[in-house]
């Protein structure tokens, strides 16, 4: 699929600092990984290092919201950082 509709699906939070990954299965804190990810109408892949800061994780369907993790970034680069910054600021 696009980047956009994996934006769109997948990750729900995004902020300066990091992201929140909607998934079944989160890893535990403190696992370190790398991750890319295209922001909405940007054509330019963001890859980065992460931490996993945040494990949330709900049996069945309790409409408790997802199951998932947040993910703090390690190393943006300055470009990758002012191209989230003017993404957050376009949400307010």
């Amino acid at each position: 699929r696009s980047a956009d509709q994996f934006f769109t699906d997948y990750i729900q939070n995004i902020s300066r600092g990091g992201i929140f990954v909607p998934t079944h299965d989160p890893l535990p804190e403190g696992t370190r990984l790398e991750i890319a990810f295209a922001l909405p109408a940007c054509d330019r892949l963001i890859i980065t290092q992460g931490t996993v800061v945040r494990r949330i994780y709900h049996e069945g369907n309790n409409n408790m919201g997802p199951s998932g993790m947040g993910i703090q970034f390690r190393a943006l680069n300055e470009a990758d950082q002012q191209l989230i910054d003017t993404y957050v600021n376009s949400l307010s």
